[in-house]
């Protein structure tokens, strides 16, 4: 299956190239990335990565997809886990710094949550952040999604609790995709 919405489509890690994987080690190995994700750097070998994320996909209290823009290009990894019964978390991550506040990652949560809505019949979806990630809570509220809680975690930064009902949830109808996109064709 390939949710889709807008600009981006998302697409099953079985389907990436090397080039995509490598993308994935690059994006993981970013400070700022990390730190956003609340996750020290990650150093493990390409094909270590690819083993564990690979193994993981394929459990049943989860779904991964990597993001792919409107050129086929892929900027990041979104995915739900601790799929139980009719609740999961959602994850994600932009990875492509171009790609950043220009809308891909509301278009990607779109494309997560009509799978999760639609296809697998969640009632609710959670997800977590950090408090000092105001772009990530101002993309998850363009969404639909909430504020439930806020707790200072042990490292004293600020989780953020975000919930979004599926009775709550409103799809609004797809951006026309045209031939011009904000992110240069070079």
């Amino acid at each position: 299956m390939r949710p889709a919405y807008g600009r981006v489509t998302l697409r099953p890690l079985e389907e990436f190239s090397d080039a995509d994987w490598r993308r994935l080690q690059s994006h993981f190995r970013d400070p700022e990335i990390a730190y956003l994700n609340g996750t020290p750097p990650n150093r493990m070998p390409l094909w270590l990565l690819k083993r564990l994320l690979k193994s993981d996909s394929k459990r049943s209290d989860r779904a991964t997809f990597g993001i792919f823009d409107e050129r086929d290009d892929f900027i990041g990894t979104t995915e739900l886990y601790d799929v139980r019964g009719d609740q999961a978390t959602l994850g994600i991550i932009i990875g492509e710094r171009t790609h950043w506040a220009t809308g891909y990652g509301p278009e990607a949560m779109h494309a997560l949550l009509g799978y999760a809505f639609d296809a697998l019949g969640m009632a609710l979806v959670r997800l977590n952040t950090f408090g000092d990630n105001v772009r990530a809570q101002r993309a998850f509220k363009k969404v639909g999604f909430h504020e439930v809680d806020r707790r200072v975690d042990a490292s004293g930064r600020v989780d953020v609790r975000m919930e979004l009902l599926r009775a709550d949830w409103r799809p609004a109808p797809a951006p026309r995709v045209t031939g011009q996109s904000k992110v240069p064709l070079t």
